[in-house]
């Protein structure tokens, strides 16, 4: 059974000539599958993945919905799904498989079959829950989620129960920039006592790499950014140096660490500083790949820089971790003060979709979130 919803149709990538190719149309929504859950989306956030998308940066087919970081309330389940029920308020993470190898060693964001559940618009079996209202068929399932929408249909496992008094729709950027921020530094870093860590750019995800930082043992924290805003509010949550980028970048992070950086997280929206963020670092020093540079980008370092140094350049998928644990544990670290998420947020109502997109393209606004 088909029900009417309304969503954000991208007819086809805008390669950053007009960013209005973004519509709010009345679709077409199947229901849940056995371990699918339909939600009615109340919040998503804009990410820079949906922009990379929206202006052809990175793939998705056409026409289609983005939106990847939703939160909403459970209208129905499949008769498989046990890990929540109707009424239950909940945010959607990323997607993965369950079954394939990463997944059982519960590295759940290295899913086997993520490049798909993340980007092909579809189900694993080809299919879409979403359609025009003329039967065209829609790409429904970016990130398995395709939440720039009223209601949507999500897999069960990647949906996690927020619990109560914490405002669920602050929660939809933890499904993908805000954890990978946190994630990057929570569970792949994990700074060591007294150690210093660099952030290469002072957006959503790297405000929360900071964030999280501070509430480990490292005890230089340095943000690194053009916009003067920006490095204010990185040093207001948590930064204990700041940085302009430019021509000196390497040698100011030197400066600030007597040439002994011990992490560095490039965290760029596109502007890909891997080779700086991997020059800046001291002996055994590491570099956390975390960034949205176009999917064709490359980078480059010098090969004896690197091996004599025993420098270890890692990519870093989503924060890694587990749903639903990782998940949890920041709503609780932002319900208790430490993890001040509001701090980024500004919120626009569905309608004003392509303002917001606007000004997250522009920077003026660090985390947009839409309202259903």
């Amino acid at each position: 059974m088909l029900v009417k919803i309304t969503a954000a149709v991208m007819e086809k990538a805008d390669g950053l000539v007009t960013r209005r190719s973004i519509a709010l149309e009345e679709v077409e929504l199947e229901g849940p599958r056995e371990d699918e859950v339909l939600v009615r989306v109340t919040s998503c956030g804009v990410c820079g993945t949906d922009r990379g998308c929206l202006h052809g940066q990175e793939p998705y087919p056409t026409p289609g919905v983005l939106g990847h970081e939703g939160a909403g309330t459970i209208e129905a389940v499949g008769r498989l799904v046990d890990n929540v029920r109707v009424g239950d308020r909940v945010m959607m993470g990323f997607p993965f498989c369950g079954t394939c190898r990463s997944c059982r060693r519960g590295q759940q964001r290295y899913c086997i079959h993520g490049g798909a559940l993340m980007f092909s618009g579809h189900r694993l079996d080809g299919s879409s829950p979403m359609q025009k209202a003329d039967g065209t068929p829609l790409a429904g399932r970016f990130f398995q989620q395709s939440s720039w929408a009223t209601h949507t249909i999500a897999l069960a496992r990647q949906v996690v129960k927020v619990p109560d008094g914490i405002d669920a729709d602050l929660m939809g950027p933890l499904g993908c920039s805000i954890t990978t921020g946190a994630g990057t530094v929570f569970n792949e870093l994990k700074p060591r006592p007294d150690s210093s860590i660099a952030v290469f750019g002072a957006g959503n995800v790297g405000l929360a790499a900071i964030m999280a930082a501070k509430l480990s043992p490292a005890t230089r924290i340095i943000a690194i950014d053009t916009e003067q805003s920006r490095l204010a509010l990185a040093r207001e949550l948590g930064a204990t140096d700041v940085i302009e980028h430019g021509r000196d970048t390497v040698q100011a992070v030197r400066d600030l660490t007597d040439g002994a950086l011990d992490y560095a997280i490039e965290a760029t929206d596109g502007s890909n500083l891997v080779s700086e963020a991997v020059e800046s670092l001291g002996q055994l020093g590491v570099c956390a790949m975390v960034g949205g540079a176009k999917a064709s980008a490359s980078v480059s370092f010098n090969h004896t820089g690197v091996l004599t140094t025993g420098k270890t350049i890692k990519g870093v998928l989503g924060g890694g971790g587990t749903t639903p644990d990782f998940h949890l544990a920041l709503m609780r670290l932002h319900a208790n003060g430490r993890f001040p998420l509001d701090r980024l947020v500004r919120r626009y109502p569905f309608a004003e979709i392509n303002q917001a997109i606007d000004d997250s393209d522009a920077g003026t606004t660090i985390k947009p979130i839409l309202m259903m």
